[in-house]
């Protein structure tokens, strides 16, 4: 359904906001390479799904660690510069993943993008509500697929 995934993709780029809110938005510090961390952790989610076969909560994690260590380095690299130095640091090293992952063609795919994800059903989608009225008993299942 469509509405499933415009919600997905609401909460997702919610997160990216809020990230982005807590690094400019408190501290002052203006990022241009705030989504390369979104990508570190995407790609690394596909990439753990496709070519090494992992299950999706397996690479959900992986590419969480990944996205994790990823702005560690980025970190350590950016935090020692302030004002527009800062955000010049920021827009490289996140011209610098892109190009990683844009090369990388073995692993992502490269300008054709990464094929093969696939989003098989699990029961943890499923959910049993159920709702007891005076005279009959209901039950009925939710189903939430992850695309």
């Amino acid at each position: 359904m469509p509405y499933e995934a415009l919600a997905i993709n609401i909460l997702i780029f919610g997160l990216f906001a809020m990230g982005f809110n807590l690094l400019f938005g408190y501290m002052g510090l203006l990022s241009f390479g705030h989504a390369a961390f979104l990508g570190i952790g995407s790609y690394i989610t596909g990439i753990s799904i496709v070519h090494y076969g992992m299950p999706w909560g397996a690479a959900i994690l992986v590419g969480i660690l990944g996205a994790a260590i990823g702005g560690l380095i980025m970190g350590y690299l950016a935090i020692r510069t302030r004002g527009i130095y800062f955000s010049m640091v920021t827009l490289a090293l996140g011209q610098i993943v892109y190009y990683l992952f844009y090369k990388a063609e073995s692993l992502t795919g490269g300008e054709n993008g990464l094929r093969g994800v696939r989003a098989s059903p699990h029961g943890i989608n499923e959910a049993l509500v159920t709702s007891q009225r005076k005279t009959a008993r209901r039950r009925f299942s939710v189903r939430v697929p992850i695309y």
